[in-house]
């Protein structure tokens, strides 16, 4: 029997990619590209070609989305946000018999899962398949495999510059209020630290354009990587362009949010900003890592750089490897977060293959040593 991979938003900005790198990466297999609109997920299903299907689907109707999830080895999920979405694909999906693949979700659908018992059941459900979080996670346990045995300190510098989907900035704003970590803390002696440290306001910061603000922000899944890391301490940075419009507008709505209410016109004005920031120039995303530590009893520092130019294609790509990973048995029952779950290599192997990926090296210094340099593969 020819094996259905659904993937709901599949002609969205993450979907879309998603789609087309599991349609590549099982030709055998039927791709469901499904969305509100049939017309585009018809448009986009044609593109494919192959076994690609075309469905409408509404999350919020529960008939419209079992009927989306029946028959499916597999769910993605690239449609959201993540504060609407909950856990409502992955019980359509569970329910259907299919496992589950989220490029968001976060700590209250892992939990809502996890008291489902999905092992005991035979099913798997991978969450936070993606970007920020998803490659926040997976990129430093890469880096510690590379040649940093017993890893002691982690400095993470992650800015981007790029278009926000409403969805993408409804959980921007959502993450301003805890939703996904804390502003301004840090991991120290195994415990985290609020108030830690400060902003880093008009400074310059190696591999960065220009002058940056870097806002230090401990989430939840780098706190699990110190703990799974054995790390005595993390400091890490979300860096902005100076002058950004978007830091700016973060800074305004953030005192302004006041529920549910006000959180879609507050997306909105984020986009905006986002858009001004962006004009006339090109997008970026841009991972900055240092991490030092111990290799065979000697001391040891390895750092890495990976320079992007999209990031849904960043995204969609780790909802791929996901997918590929659950689908291949490579992924146990129950339910996980990327990060802690997926074998990294695969996910920088793929990676290193996108046309939007300009650099993704590794140096055997610190990054300040290293600054400019365009060709530093270990």
């Amino acid at each position: 029997m020819t094996t259905t991979i659904a993937v709901l938003g599949g002609y969205g900005a993450v979907g879309a990619v998603a789609a087309r790198e599991i349609a590549a990466a099982h030709p055998e297999s039927r791709v469901r590209i499904g969305g509100r609109r049939l017309d585009e997920a018809t448009r986009y299903a044609e593109h494919l070609g192959g076994r690609a299907e075309p469905r409408a689907v509404d999350l919020t109707d529960p008939a419209s989305l079992t009927a989306f999830c029946a028959d499916c080895r597999i769910v993605v999920n690239c449609a959201g946000p993540s504060y609407r979405v909950l856990d409502t694909v992955a019980a359509a999906a569970l329910a259907a018999g299919a496992d589950y693949v989220d490029a968001g979700g976060d700590e209250p659908v892992h939990q809502a899962l996890s008291a489902r018992d999905l092992a005991a059941r035979g099913r798997t459900a991978v969450l936070t398949a993606g970007m920020m979080p998803g490659l926040t996670g997976l990129l430093p346990r890469w880096l510690a495999a590379q040649g940093v045995d017993a890893p002691e300190r982690l400095l993470g510098y992650v800015g981007t510059m790029d278009r926000l989907t409403p969805a993408g900035a409804g959980d921007y704003l959502l993450s301003l209020g805890g939703a996904y970590g804390e502003a301004q803390s840090a991991w120290r002696d195994g415990a985290r630290v609020l108030r830690a440290l400060v902003p880093l306001a008009d400074t310059e910061l190696p591999f960065f354009p220009g002058t940056v603000s870097a806002y230090p922000y401990l989430s939840y899944e780098v706190e699990r990587l110190a703990r799974a890391l054995g790390l005595t301490t993390v400091d890490w940075y979300n860096v902005f362009d100076g002058g950004s419009r978007m830091l700016k507008a973060l800074g305004r709505l953030q005192g302004a949010m006041s529920g549910q209410s006000a959180l879609e016109p507050a997306a909105r004005e984020l986009m905006e900003a986002a858009a001004l920031d962006l004009f006339g120039r090109d997008p970026y995303q841009l991972f900055v890592l240092e991490l030092t530590g111990r290799h065979a009893g000697r001391p040891a520092v390895r750092s890495l750089v990976l320079r992007g130019s999209d990031t849904y294609e960043l995204t969609g790509t780790v909802a791929a490897v996901a997918t590929t990973a659950v689908l291949t048995g490579r992924v146990p029952g129950g339910v996980h977060y990327a990060a802690e779950v997926l074998d990294p290599g695969p996910v920088v192997e793929r990676l290193r293959a996108l046309p939007a990926v300009s650099a993704l090296d590794v140096f055997d210094r610190p990054v300040e040593e290293v600054c400019g340099t365009e060709e530093g593969e270990l």
